[in-house]
């Protein structure tokens, strides 16, 4: 399951972007050359981002063609928008 070795690089681009705040949710946008699903895509994050403040946040998966690999956006606790610019690439060693 390389999704977990994706997750983890998911992660720290998420703990960059938080800023020690909570993360209830995530977009996260992935070209078709990673061959990723969806649902391994969440368990990874699950399993690496226990203890942390993405610890039970739900994973959204966009799509694309290519070998693009986003953080789309954050969903904060106690705020109403995504926060941050979208847009960072996640670490390429993590891929």
């Amino acid at each position: 399951m390389h999704e977990v070795g994706l997750c983890e690089g998911i992660l720290q681009a998420v703990e960059q972007r938080a800023r020690g705040r909570r993360v209830t949710g995530l977009t996260v946008r992935v070209g078709e050359r990673h061959a990723v699903v969806e649902a391994a895509l969440a368990q990874g994050f699950e399993l690496v981002a226990a203890g942390t403040v993405a610890d039970g946040a739900s994973v959204e998966l966009i799509t694309v063609p290519g070998d693009e690999f986003t953080l789309v956006s954050l969903r904060v606790a106690g705020e109403n928008h995504a926060a941050g610019p979208g847009g960072d690439r996640v670490p390429r060693d993590s891929r």
